[in-house]
Formats: C-alpha cells, sequence, structure tokens
C-alpha cells in the first residue's frame, strides 16, 4: 500500500491540473506575491485558478483570502519545490501565517511549498466550508501546516468550516515545532474532513513535550484520516488530543471532543509516545494501522476517559492497546509483533522500518 507513495504524490499534483470542476473557471497567471495578492482580490465570484509561476517568493506579511469563492491558487507545475513562498523564518513574527482562508468557500491551495512562517502555513477561519489542500509542502511552520480554528462561543454552520480535504501533502519540521502548541494538522470544531495520503514528520516540541501529528477535537464530528505516513514524532494521530477550552466546542457542546470519525489504513513509527490517543472520542472506528516503535511503556493505540467507545480492530501494533482512566473500545482481531519486526506494506512483500524512513524523508 506505501511502496508507491511517492508516485501518488506526483499523480495527484498532475492530475489536480488536468481536471476537475475548476477548468470551467478562468486562468490567471501571476509572477509575483503582488500580482497573486491583486489576482485574489479581483477574482470574480464564479470562479478563477490563479497560477503563480516558478520561482521562490520572499514573504513579509500573511497572504489573505477573505470573502472569496470557487478559487484555486496553484504552483506552475506539479512539482511542490518549483514554487515556493517562504516567510522570513519560524520565530519571526511578521508572517504568522502563509495563507489565512476566512469566510471563502471552495478553496484550493496546490502544487507548491509553504514556509517559515510563526505560526501555520494554512489557517482555515469562519464559514470556509469546502477547503482542499493537494499536493502541499508545509515546512517549518511554527505551529502548524494547518490550522482549521473554531471561533470563540460559537454557533451554527456559519460559523465553522466543515467538509475539507488534506490529501497528498508534505508536512513537518526541519527539527520541532517551536510554539507552546505544535501539530501537523489541527481541527477544531469541525464536521466531515477528509486527512488523507499525506506525510508527516518530526511534529514534536524541542523540550519533549505533547505535540500530535494529526488531530481533531472540540466537538467535531465525522472525521476521517486515511492512508498516512506519520514518522519521528511525539503522538501520530489524535482524536481529542489534549482537550479543548470550553468556550470553542462546536455549538458549545462539551460531551464529546469528536463524534463519529475514522482512523484506518496509516503507518506510523519511531514515536516519542502513542501513536493513536483516543480522549473522549465517541463511536470511532480505528482499523487497518500499523504502529511499529512508539513511546517505551506506553499503548500503541489508547482509548481514554468513559467519554470515549468505539472498535479497534485489525490493526498491526508493536505496543499493548490501553484502556485508560475508563475508556472504551471493542478490541478485536489486533496483531501484536516485534518493535524490530518487517512492516507489511504491499503485496510485493514486507519491507523493514530503515527502508521505509529511508524511501519517505521529506526532501
Amino acid at each position: 500500500m506505501y511502496r508507491n507513495f511517492n508516485r501518488w504524490l506526483v499523480a495527484a499534483g498532475l492530475l489536480s491540473c488536468l481536471c476537475g470542476p475548476a477548468l470551467a473557471a478562468d486562468i490567471v497567471n501571476v509572477h509575483s506575491l503582488r500580482g497573486l495578492r491583486q489576482a485574489i482580490a479581483s477574482a470574480p465570484a464564479t470562479g478563477q485558478i490563479i497560477v503563480l509561476a516558478k520561482g521562490v517568493y520572499h514573504q513579509t506579511r500573511p497572504i489573505d483570502i477573505q470573502r472569496r469563492g470557487h478559487l484555486t491558487i496553484s504552483g506552475a507545475t506539479s512539482d511542490f519545490d518549483d514554487t515556493v513562498i517562504s516567510g522570513p523564518g519560524i520565530n519571526d513574527q511578521r508572517v504568522s501565517t502563509n495563507f489565512r482562508v476566512d469566510r471563502s468557500k471552495d478553496v484550493t491551495i496546490r502544487n507548491m511549498t509553504l514556509e517559515n512562517s510563526y505560526y501555520h502555513g494554512v489557517q482555515i477561519n469562519r464559514n470556509s466550508d469546502y477547503f482542499t489542500a493537494n499536493n502541499l509542502k508545509t515546512w517549518d511552520n511554527g505551529e502548524s501546516g494547518f490550522k482549521v480554528t473554531s471561533p470563540s462561543h460559537g454557533h451554527g454552520a456559519d460559523a465553522y468550516s466543515d467538509y475539507g480535504t488534506i490529501e497528498n501533502c508534505v508536512i513537518g519540521f526541519t527539527t520541532a515545532g517551536q510554539r507552546g502548541v505544535v501539530e501537523g494538522i489541527d481541527i477544531v470544531g469541525a464536521v466531515g474532513w477528509d486527512i488523507r495520503s499525506n506525510r508527516l514528520h518530526n511534529i514534536r516540541k524541542p523540550n519533549g513535550h505533547a505535540a500530535y501529528a494529526i488531530f481533531a477535537k472540540g466537538n467535531s464530528q465525522n472525521i476521517v484520516i486515511d492512508n498516512n505516513i506519520v514518522s519521528d514524532s511525539f503522538v501520530a494521530l489524535s482524536f481529542g488530543g489534549g482537550g479543548t477550552g470550553a468556550r470553542f466546542f462546536r455549538n458549545g457542546d462539551t460531551r464529546y471532543e469528536t463524534r463519529g470519525g475514522v482512523i484506518r489504513h496509516n503507518l506510523m513509527y519511531d514515536l516519542i509516545d502513542t501513536g493513536i490517543y483516543l480522549n473522549k472520542a465517541h463511536n470511532f472506528d480505528v482499523y487497518g494501522n500499523t504502529i511499529i516503535n512508539n513511546g517505551h511503556h506506553v499503548g500503541a493505540i489508547v482509548t481514554r476517559y468513559p467519554q470515549s467507545s468505539g472498535r479497534i480492530h485489525g490493526n498491526v501494533v508493536s505496543a499493548p492497546i490501553k484502556r485508560r482512566d475508563g475508556g472504551h473500545a471493542v478490541i478485536k482481531n489486533n496483531i501484536l509483533v516485534s518493535a524490530n519486526a518487517p512492516i507489511p506494506v504491499s503485496s510485493d512483500g514486507p519491507e523493514d522500518v530503515g527502508q521505509i524512513r529511508d524511501r519517505h524523508m521529506p526532501r
């Protein structure tokens, strides 16, 4: 399943340029960040594709997408290294975020690298449904590659950003994140997001405290985390994360961190802590995942607190699956292997962790 992952990334980026509903939109070519901002501001309501030429663009302030719709921003080729938007540095506050999406529906960003911002690569704010990220590299963004925010004391669907997709992306840090919280993808109070076929690396804090490669919380619902690869990180995947402040729960409902949701067919290895952490996660389905070499004396999968319930089945793990503090789950048909065991990644036969590590490290 994982052997052809790099080719999938290239194919997905290329296909996104050649097909899909955006073909009906106008295409505008730009060669500077000033031109990009002008094209965003003047984009028609009927939709537009803005193509940023190959090159490295040094960013001094965030790029805002506000009250736009049916908008695609693309690099010039299917190689995300060809078009790079680079802030002044992971600890320089002049660029908080490479892209900020606010009250803008059906926005797609694809085929480029976003790097060296203080907080996020992309932040998706209020009422920005149907956002798509495809074939992006987000690197050395101080807190996260992607942040889907929940407003304080928000109510009603228009307060939240639902039904998004993040796929075929590379997300991570050269060494570690730098902010008080660190994550690769952070989804708060959202519904119906698909997170699939991404690679995440070094999602950790320099002080060794908790960080999450991919997680959803704050009464998020029906999130699918599918076919991702996470390496050299603290916690790989989570429904619930470290918990949510009461004012950020969707519609003020604090009973569960997540409802529904699926975590399936992901590969996680060389972790500081657990592979999958389920914190007040209601009615989850966790299956078909491979977790090799997670933290010592920590469960490969952990369900925690009485609010957590669901199914954990058909996973390959190198540490026990644990219930903590009253956490519930139906646990069956999982396979326990050695932390040094080969990983069954495809019909072509197993590969060891070292081979996978060498092949999937970001460039």
